[in-house]
């Protein structure tokens, strides 16, 4: 990673958790939020898998690994690449898409 993605990166991360503190403080006041869960409406892919993406109108992706689940967005976020799922891409080998054109 060069020192110039470094700082996008980085720039990035932080404006996205300000935003977020500042939206959750917008919902809950001065009170503590209830029910806390990893799913949020509010968020772009997090949790949506199938569904289209707010920003391109692909169909959020889905890593499963055990109990745990990343989405995401293939175009905006990986240039089109599907990222390999442990025991699906094992199972498919070859037959496992590496692009969203290839599902």
């Amino acid at each position: 990673m060069t020192d110039e993605e470094f700082a996008r990166l980085y720039d990035a991360t932080r404006a996205t958790l300000r935003r977020w503190v500042a939206l959750l403080r917008e919902q809950v006041g001065a009170g503590f939020p209830e029910k806390v869960t990893a799913f949020h409406g509010e968020m772009a892919v997090h949790g949506r898998f199938k569904l289209p993406c707010p920003v391109c109108g692909a169909p959020v992706q889905r890593i499963v690994y055990a109990s745990n689940e990343c989405n995401y967005c293939a175009v905006c976020q990986t240039q089109g690449r599907l990222l390999a799922d442990r025991a699906l891409s094992r199972l498919l080998k070859d037959d496992w898409p590496r692009t969203i054109d290839e599902r």
